[in-house]
Formats: structure tokens, C-alpha cells, sequence
């Protein structure tokens, strides 16, 4: 049974008889007024950075096919002494050359690392793996058999500074206000991208990738809450569909880039794509605070002139603007102290958002407060589960989709593009059964399909079982993507304003430890063929089952700020 009731985080404010909250704000200025669309685009152009920052080592820190180079006699001649009399067969493989020398037996040497570094199919500058650089002297990395796990510790780092980022971040984000963050954090990704594509050494490019992941998190953490803080309740569902769209579409874009830049050095195909980020600049002029948060935080004066703005440019009366805003102050400044849930409405009393004599007692909040409360707390351990798992399955079923039988630009165009059916789910369902229904569903999806993969996969020497696989793999890919993307709309709903990135951000953190599991998905299926689809599978389970355990947020205006949860 769910414990929670609908209204938990909301106060009802009520004047003279009429309902006031800030929703009406917006739904006055127009649910589609100019500058809401305005800056809602905007918001939308930081994802196009942020994606690519993430899925960009796909071809820049892509290991091709590869084996030790021919040796001169000068390598072999230490091991042939001995034999010098006699011929020597050499195969090259991956790892090692072998020496067969045949006198009246037959003697297998084995030289490792190669002795002559190593050829690849492709050009040595196509990706940092194979880079070869000169710095005083000839330097080769070759990441690949012995150094192989330098080449992962890129991308470990990247996600070890997400961890770093959702922790610290929203905090200051909720403290400092959106706009700071946003326009750091991207300014942050232009400048370690930039870095990324001029430092000579695999170390300085791999702090630029740490540097990344900690601001990335800054983005992703920030902007769908400034996103959700410029609409009301009905029609926010269009947020997370207008973001979808938009991260699938910076990622479908990225093939054809990377594909037309195939025959040039990493450096430039990083640089380019670095370079979408050039926005960035005119970050602090393009973008306003959140107006939610500047009531929330006692800065009414602020919130009021982007208000008029915002009139203007909606061709709307200001005064009528005003008004409300001060209906909705007034009846903050009369709400009634608490220092907990009523327990008969089960609603949060709110703090006075605006008085000179209240504007210094703000309550400061902290990851520990999301703690502090049964319920709450409750609240948020469950979403750490589902973001852990939503995390370790969507890029866990991304980073072992090699096996696909196509070249890897098509592969991973084909896996992009799966992900644009859930855009018209998410337009034609969340708004009609609910988050909570819609991310049930979807898991539940997630679950069958790649239960049913993993049926499939244990039969795979049978007719038709392959074809079978494919249909369950982009099903469970479906599946994981619609419930992973509800959690960016459905989780900033739950908490409120000066709880909203923090509440966000500590199970976006916690879903990096999936994130960090998930490149073990390809070793573990190399052993035991359908044991990720199981584990996958079976996690899914789980999170369906406790979902329900969530409050509904459709059709509830954001919660503004509360005394503490």
C-alpha cells in the first residue's frame, strides 16, 4: 500500500476563498509564452555537450583489432643464438610472437609485450588507444593487451567525478542558486574538452575526463530542475519529452560527425564536438535564475524584475503578474509554523518565503537532511535503488551491444534512434496514468524482454533463437531507457525547491556505482553468455515491486519549499 498521499510535500494556500500558488504565474504569462519557450530552449542546448561528453570515448577511445608487428631478426637474434643452425617460424598474435625454432625438437619461445609495438587496422592517431606522440622522444602509449586498463581508467575517472559532481553540486545549486552552477558547469565542460583535445599526455587527458564527469553532473543535475521551475503542473510531463528528444538527437547527430571524420586524428573529432559547448560564453547573459528559487530564498525583488521580463516579452498585463506573486507571498508570510508532517493531511508546512526579518533564517539543507524523517528517507532509498539500477542496466545494455552484427557507427546509430519510440510514449502516457504507473510499466517492460533474452540466449543453437535475441535486446532497451528518463522528470517532482537538485543528485550519485559496474557486462557475458540479461532482468524485478511504494506528482504543483522533510 502506498504510504505516501499524493499531496505530501504541497501546501494548499489559500486566499479570500481562492487557490493561489505559484503555477498560476506561469499559467498567466501563458503555458507556451515566449519566454518560457525561449528559455526552456536554451535549457535544452546544454544536453547536446553533455551527451556527447559522455558517449564520445565510443569513438575517440575505440580499441580496434590488433597484433604484435613483424620482428626484425635484430629483436629475435638474443633468443636464436643457441639456435642458430636451425630455422625459426614466427606467428604474431595480440599479445605475444612465438618462436619456433626446428632442430630435432621443436622449442616454442614466447615474446611478450612485442617486441616491435604492435599494427592495427586502423591509423595510429584514429583513437587515444593507438596514439602515437612525440614528446623529446618517440613515445608510443599502444593501450592495448599489458596497458590495456589505462584506457579504461578514462572513462572509471569520468564516472568517478559524476559521483563527485551529484554529491557536491546540487547542494550548491539549491544554496547558491541555478543559474551559477548551470553556466559553470558548462563553461567547466568547454574548457576540460578543449583540454582533453591539446595535452600531449594520456594522464592530463584522463584529469580532463575526471574534471568532465564532476561538471557534467552540474548539467544534469541542474537543468531539469530549472526545466520543471518554468511550468506548471500540467504540462511539465513535456519537459522530460522535449529533453528525451533532445538527448537522443545529440547522440544520433554524433555518428554522422564521427563517421565523416573517420580518416582524420581523434584530436580533431574531439575538437569538434568539444565545440558545441562554444555557447557556453554567453551563459550568464542567456540564462535567469529560477524564479522558484528566488522566492524560495527570500530574493523577491529578483524574482519580480525576471517576472516583468517575462510579462513583456508574453505581451502580458505585468500588473495582473504582480498580483498574484503577492497573493502567493502573503499567504507564505501567514502560513503556519511546524516543525513536521501533519499527520492528518499529510502535508508539509512551508517557510515565509519572503520578509527582511525571516530572509537570514533559512533553513540550510544538506544531503543529511533527506534522513532526517521516516518517510523521506524511505522516499529516497528507494530512489537510490532505481537509479542504481537503471544506470548499471541502460549503459550496461549499451556497452555490451558489440556483438551486434554491423560495422560500430551503424550499431550504435541503430541503438540511438531505438530510443525515439519512448519519446511518443512519454507524450501520450505520463500525462494520462502517471509517473509512477508509466515508470512501472516500463520496468516491467525491461524485466520480460530481457528475462525473456535470457531465455532466448540460453537456447541460441536453436532456429530463429538469434533473431529472438535481437528482438528482446532493443525491447529491453525500450524498456530501461523510457523508466531511466522518467526518473529525470519524476524524482525533482518529489522534493522541494531547496531540497530539489540535492534530493536528485544523491541518487544520481549513488547510480554511478551502476554506471561503474556496467563495463563489466561484456567480460561476464564472455563467461557466461546469459548472465547480464539475467542480473538485468532480475533487478528490474525488483525495482517494479517497490515502486508503488512512491508518491503520485502528476497534476501537483512543484513543492515550494518545506520547514524539513
Amino acid at each position: 500500500m502506498n504510504v505516501f498521499k499524493p499531496g505530501f510535500w504541497t501546501t494548499t494556500m489559500t486566499l479570500n476563498e481562492e487557490h493561489v500558488d505559484l503555477d498560476d504565474v506561469w499559467r498567466k504569462l501563458g503555458i507556451r509564452g515566449k519566454y518560457q519557450l525561449v528559455q526552456a530552449g536554451l535549457l535544452l542546448l546544454t544536453l547536446l555537450p553533455e551527451a556527447i561528453q559522455l558517449i564520445v570515448v565510443v569513438f575517440i577511445g575505440y580499441r580496434p583489432s590488433y597484433q604484435c608487428a613483424n620482428v626484425s631478426s635484430t629483436d629475435v637474434l638474443p633468443y636464436t643464438g643457441q639456435y642458430s643452425n636451425t630455422s625459426v617460424d614466427i606467428s604474431y598474435h595480440e599479445c605475444r610472437v612465438d618462436l619456433a625454432f626446428n632442430d630435432t625438437n621443436t622449442t616454442i619461445l614466447s615474446l611478450t609485450p612485442c617486441p616491435a609495438g604492435y599494427t592495427y587496422s586502423l591509423e595510429k592517431d584514429r583513437t587515444f588507444v593507438t596514439e602515437v606522440i612525440h614528446i623529446n622522444a618517440y613515445v608510443q602509449y599502444d593501450l592495448v593487451c599489458g596497458g590495456a586498463e589505462r584506457a579504461e581508467l578514462s572513462q572509471t575517472l569520468l564516472i568517478v567525478g559524476q559521483m563527485v559532481g551529484a554529491a557536491i553540486l546540487p547542494q550548491c545549486s539549491d544554496r547558491f542558486g541555478r543559474k551559477p552552477i548551470l553556466v559553470c558547469s558548462n563553461i567547466a565542460l568547454l574548457v576540460a574538452g578543449l583540454g582533453g583535445c591539446f595535452l600531449p599526455t594520456f594522464t592530463g587527458f584522463a584529469i580532463m575526463r575526471f574534471i568532465i564527469g564532476i561538471f557534467q553532473q552540474g548539467l544534469a543535475m541542474v537543468m531539469p530542475a530549472m526545466m520543471l521551475e518554468l511550468f506548471p503542473a500540467e504540462v511539465r510531463y513535456m519537459v522530460e519529452v522535449a529533453s528525451l528528444t533532445t538527448w537522443t538527437s545529440s547522440m544520433v547527430v554524433v555518428t554522422p560527425v564521427a563517421y565523416f571524420l573517420k580518416d582524420v586524428s581523434w584530436r580533431y573529432l574531439y575538437l569538434v564536438l568539444t565545440l558545441t559547448s562554444a555557447f557556453s560564453i554567453f551563459g550568464y547573459w542567456i540564462y535567469n535564475e529560477s524564479v522558484r528559487w528566488l522566492l524560495a530564498n527570500g530574493k523577491t525583488e529578483e524574482a519580480k524584475k525576471i517576472l516583468r521580463k517575462a510579462a513583456k516579452m508574453n505581451n502580458v498585463d505585468e500588473k495582473q503578474i504582480m498580483d498574484i506573486v503577492d497573493k502567493v507571498i502573503a499567504v507564505e508570510l501567514n502560513a503556519k509554523e511546524g516543525d513536521d508532517i501533519d499527520e492528518k493531511t499529510n502535508m508539509m508546512p512551508e517557510e515565509p518565503i519572503n520578509d527582511k526579518r525571516t530572509k537570514n533564517k533559512l533553513p540550510k539543507y544538506t544531503i543529511f537532511t533527506l534522513f532526517k524523517k521516516r518517510r523521506i528517507a524511505m522516499v529516497t532509498t528507494i530512489m537510490i535503488i532505481v537509479w542504481t539500477v537503471d544506470s548499471l542496466t541502460y549503459y550496461g545494455l549499451i556497452l555490451s551491444s558489440a556483438s551486434l552484427p554491423v560495422n560500430r557507427y551503424l550499431s550504435f546509430f541503430l541503438l540511438t534512434i531505438a530510443e525515439y519510440p519512448v519519446v511518443l510514449f512519454e507524450f501520450t502516457l505520463m500525462n494520462r496514468i502517471g509517473r509512477k504507473r508509466f515508470s512501472i510499466m516500463f520496468h516491467a517492460i525491461a524485466a520480460i524482454s530481457l528475462l525473456a533474452g535470457t531465455v532466448a540466449n540460453y537456447f541460441s543453437d536453436m532456429p530463429g533463437a538469434n533473431i529472438a535475441i535481437m528482438i528482446f535486446f532493443f525491447l529491453g532497451k525500450l524498456g530501461i531507457t523510457g523508466s531511466f528518463s522518467c526518473l529525470f522528470l519524476f524524482t525533482p517532482e518529489i522534493y522541494p525547491t531547496n531540497l530539489r537538485t540535492i534530493g536528485m543528485g544523491l541518487p544520481s550519485a549513488a547510480g554511478r556505482i551502476g554506471g561503474m559496474l556496467a563495463p563489466f557486462a561484456g567480460p561476464l557475458a564472455e563467461q557466461v553468455k546469459w548472465a547480464p540479461g539475467a542480473i538485468f532482468g532480475g533487478l528490474c524485478v525488483i525495482v517494479t515491486l517497490v515502486l508503488p511504494l512512491l508518491p503520485e506528482t502528476m497534476g501537483h504543483e512543484l513543492p515550494t519549499q518545506g520547514r524539513g522533510p
